[in-house]
């Protein structure tokens, strides 16, 4: 038996639910049974709800073995949702294992099936072609094939593994190709020494990963241990916060880039507490107010909670805050994309990094350390503020996540705690001697756009020309494991961009130029090793410098194959703003 936790919307209790084995009775492990159709999928919670932390299923003598179906629904106002559920009914539950476990993951895909559009080559794992058709002529896109990214995690990229550009899930029973592979196995091993901390998952299907995560398909990875490496957190409640985007309540459009107070590009949610925008307009089509319905947090009374965050929404860009009578509280950060800060190199426990706002990128994870409010504040919210994202960039207002409130019910409290400190770990040191290493190349990259539906990621440096993604394409970057190599990544587009890299992290050197183009340097990065990392626009001027990252990328682990970089705004990755990377064996 296993024990799961479950938040419903007005209580938290514990529920026990059987361990259903990866491989039910009579399959192998080439022909997974697959996950039957979960009713009413994808549930949603009301404005102003409570916020409780998802249901978690935990590894057990180092395996856990989970069970999806891949479904989608409408929400009450007709906006498309997309969800994998368990086969006893959870969604989207946040996985915790331990360094060296095994995840298994069998995910059927039970959507309506949609019109073929291009085959991959091979080799291939699972179904060949995609089931994706792109817009044209006035007509959406439509698509149905799906897959799993392990986001942040340094694990394999082959087939089974965390493999997004050969990896196909169309859905079952469809009369078109019945060659299809509508189920498929996920199998793999979390490094010994992967940093402990807040990882995601997500499908990853391109042309369609904008919408599938609009649709709220995400859910948490955690490796847990991180008490043993940064003791400040030991037996705290901690508290997982998922923020997701969706569209827009009304279907308005957009306010401008850098709009302050204004209809967003996309609305948010949190824990799937809909945060969704409300505007109103006078007589001549002017906007006069624009609200939002914050969700609710509670807190003890003088208590200290660790808030592990992540930004897995499709394209909005976070700047949190915690103001308190409208002052700005500080925030200890713990660990960025799940990697403890200063825990990689120099003493350890290395030192928690106070600031009083953190830059989110779109899927970028940070957790942190936040003390109650006092009885005699007035207003107690998690904000996020506006982002400059440049003249062609989306709208990402300042609007409230939620509000806290102290309340001495510790019903969800006592099982929501890190563990116990019990001997300071220095196992997990993964990228520790990238920064001693001789450095092998250096290599520039360009986001660039051609307004309105072709973006590119560029290699300058090797005479590269802009190119959109194809999953058929040959790498556009060929390395050898061991390798350390210098990456600078530059931005001349007047829309902000953000670089993710699959299957490793990355050492931040510097942020260069963000001040000369009207940004700012996102506080706490430099010197941590990231998975995610935002570049803003250019002004575009000529004799303003172009802002760039300098960044350390460390082939040294155990990944090799091919997988992918890219911006993770993802409709920006879904027009092509995406390459691919081969690490090739060492000797």
């Amino acid at each position: 038996m296993k024990t799961t936790r479950c938040a419903v919307p007005t209580l938290v209790v514990v529920c026990v639910l059987a361990v259903f084995a990866l491989l039910p009775a009579g399959a192998t492990a080439q022909t997974p049974t697959p996950v039957a159709p979960v009713p009413n999928p994808c549930p949603r919670m009301a404005a102003g709800d409570v916020v409780h932390n998802p249901p978690a299923l935990y590894s057990t003598n180092g395996v856990l073995s989970v069970r999806l179906s891949y479904q989608q629904t409408t929400d009450s106002v007709g906006r498309l949702l997309h969800c994998f559920m368990t086969d006893t009914g959870i969604e989207q539950p946040t996985l915790h294992v331990n360094p060296g476990d095994t995840l298994n993951i069998i995910v059927t895909n039970n959507t309506p099936p949609q019109p073929y559009g291009e085959r991959y080559s091979a080799p291939n794992c699972g179904s060949t072609t995609v089931q994706f058709t792109p817009p044209a002529n006035g007509i959406a896109s439509t698509g149905a094939s799906t897959n799993l990214h392990f986001h942040g995690t340094n694990v394999t990229p082959a087939c089974g593994g965390d493999n997004v550009t050969r990896t196909l899930i169309n859905p079952a029973n469809n009369p078109a190709n019945p060659g299809d592979v509508s189920t498929f196995q996920y199998s793999f091993t979390i490094p010994a020494n992967e940093p402990p901390g807040l990882y995601w998952y997500h499908p990853h299907v391109h042309g369609l990963a904008e919408r599938d995560l609009l649709g709220g398909a995400t859910g948490a990875l955690v490796v847990d241990g991180i008490q043993n490496v940064q003791p400040a957190v030991s037996g705290l409640r901690e508290r997982f916060i998922v923020l997701r985007d969706q569209p827009q309540l009304q279907g308005l459009a957009e306010g401008p880039g850098n709009c302050g107070e204004n209809v967003p590009f996309q609305d948010l949610t949190v824990n799937y507490v809909p945060i969704d925008s409300n505007a109103t307009f006078n007589s001549g089509g002017k906007l006069t107010n624009i609200n939002f319905t914050p969700a609710v947090l509670d807190m003890a009374p003088g208590e200290t909670q660790f808030w592990r965050v992540v930004n897995s929404a499709a394209d909005t860009i976070i700047d949190l805050q915690v103001l308190y009578d409208g002052v700005p509280q500080t925030l200890q950060i713990v660990a960025i994309d799940a990697v403890p800060v200063n825990s990689q190199e120099g003493t350890q426990p290395g030192q928690l990094i106070p600031v009083t706002h953190y830059r989110l990128p779109v899927a970028g994870r940070v957790e942190f350390l936040v003390k109650a409010p006092s009885s005699n504040a007035k207003v107690a919210q998690l904000v996020t503020n506006n982002i400059n994202t440049g003249p062609q960039g989306d709208c990402d207002p300042t609007r409230p996540i939620f509000n806290i409130q102290l309340s001495t019910d510790s019903a969800e409290a006592a099982d929501n705690n890190v563990g116990s400190f019990s001997a300071l770990s220095t196992t997990h040191q993964r990228f520790a001697g990238a920064s001693t290493a001789s450095v092998s190349t250096t290599r520039t990259f360009q986001f660039s756009e051609i307004q309105p539906s072709q973006f590119f990621i560029t290699q300058v440096s090797a005479g590269q020309q802009p190119m959109v993604f194809d999953a058929n394409n040959p790498p556009a970057v060929v390395t050898t494991q061991g390798a350390v190599e210098r990456w600078n990544v530059q931005n001349i587009a007047q829309e902000n961009h953000e670089f993710h890299m699959h299957q490793i992290h990355f050492k931040v050197l510097s942020q260069d130029n963000f001040e000369a183009n009207g940004g700012q340097q996102a506080p706490a990065i430099n010197g941590q090793f990231l998975d995610m990392i935002e570049v803003p626009f250019w002004t575009g001027k000529k004799n303003v410098p172009i802002p760039q990252v300098e960044l350390l990328m460390d082939f040294q682990g155990m990944d090799i194959g091919d997988f992918v970089y890219h911006c993770h705004i993802l409709s920006h990755e879904d027009l092509g703003m995406m390459q691919i990377i081969r690490v090739n064996p060492a000797n």
